[in-house]
């Protein structure tokens, strides 16, 4: 007959973002929310700038970007 395996394998679980990634989304995040204040305190221009280089651009790499 063929052998029980009695021992499990233990998977250990890795994240699927590595630490290159969470720097990305945490400082898009920054970004936008630097972006937010300037858009409170009138400078729109450079506001929608870095509204858009925060969360259109830095926080979607840093999700999409390969471990």
């Amino acid at each position: 007959m063929a052998e029980k395996k009695t021992k499990k394998e233990v998977k250990k679980e890795e994240f699927r973002y590595s630490k290159k990634n969470w720097i990305l989304i945490f400082s898009g995040l920054l970004v936008g929310i630097i972006s937010l204040i300037l858009m409170g305190l009138g400078d729109i221009t450079l506001s929608v700038i870095l509204f858009v280089v925060g969360f259109l651009v830095l926080i979607p790499i840093g999700l999409l970007l390969k471990p």
